[in-house]
């Protein structure tokens, strides 16, 4: 008669239970819905409100949400699980090295690949000028997405309902905003959206100017992330600027290209109502 199996200790489930319940929360974020009031994550997670401020309570914390008036929203820290995660798949940065390398080397200035994160853009990566007068911020830093070439070029790639509402959310902490600023910036993305690219001086660092184009899915329907360059304005006259906008639009096409885009699709931005997928 064989030996009767010994039978194992059931496993408590209280801390997975917790843990999926904190887990839930950090789920309900999503592009289309990158804000969100406590009673939401509760309703999503399926949990009471007194438990779901505890686990927002305790996100806040290991400073993965942040505050954003009455709602919160993922932090800039995200980033970084972001970016693990497409190291273990096939990263965008892998495949836009290359490129950046050689639309730095054509125009002497630094090239930036960026994508966005809720409401910010994220650096994913940068091939930085040689020159010593150049713009320099570390890979990882993120910017408000109405501020700058780049992230403008992100935000001109939501839907125009998802620009408004982000310019609404915006206003509540930008006093710029205010007093008609919105209804200005708002034209300037639709503008960017209809150019199929973003210009801008001295808008996140002093006389610096930058230019971006948008990084098109493979399906051509949504903007992956952009391709920028920037430099200081002083040595980039209008013919300079006409020259790196030309180059850094011509660059993002071929990284659409390389992530599988067709090549009628690769430049500017999709004609139909896009999301922003930041994979």
């Amino acid at each position: 008669m064989p030996p009767t199996k010994k039978k194992e200790a059931p496993v408590p489930r209280s801390g997975a239970e917790s843990s999926r319940k904190v887990l839930g929360i950090l789920l309900s974020f999503t592009p289309e819905r990158p804000v969100a009031s406590v009673e939401t994550l509760a309703q999503e997670a399926g949990i009471p409100m007194s438990s779901a401020y505890r686990y927002v309570s305790l996100l806040r914390e290991m400073g993965l949400l942040a505050e954003r008036g009455n709602q919160f929203c993922l932090s800039a820290r995200v980033a970084n699980l972001a970016r693990a995660a497409r190291a273990a798949q096939m990263p965008i940065e892998e495949v836009a090295r290359p490129i950046l390398l050689r639309l730095r080397d054509e125009t002497g200035e630094t090239a930036l690949l960026m994508a966005r994160l809720g409401d910010n853009a994220v650096c994913l990566d940068r091939a930085e000028s040689s020159d010593p007068i150049r713009l320099s911020f570390d890979v990882g830093s993120t910017f408000p997405l109405h501020r700058g070439a780049g992230p403008k070029a992100l935000l001109a790639g939501l839907p125009p309902a998802s620009r408004a509402a982000f310019l609404d959310r915006a206003a509540a902490s930008d006093p710029v905003l205010r007093d008609g600023g919105r209804d200005t910036l708002l034209k300037d993305i639709e503008a960017v959206h209809q150019r199929g690219y973003a210009t801008s001086i001295a808008e996140i660092t002093p006389q610096i100017w930058a230019a971006a184009a948008p990084v098109i899915s493979e399906d051509g329907k949504q903007v992956r992330a952009v391709l920028s360059i920037a430099g200081p304005s002083f040595r980039i006259d209008t013919e300079a600027q006409r020259r790196l906008t030309d180059a850094t639009r011509a660059a993002a096409a071929e990284l659409s290209i390389a992530l599988g885009t067709s090549v009628n699709e690769a430049e500017g931005y999709p004609s139909q109502r896009v999301s922003l997928e930041t994979r």
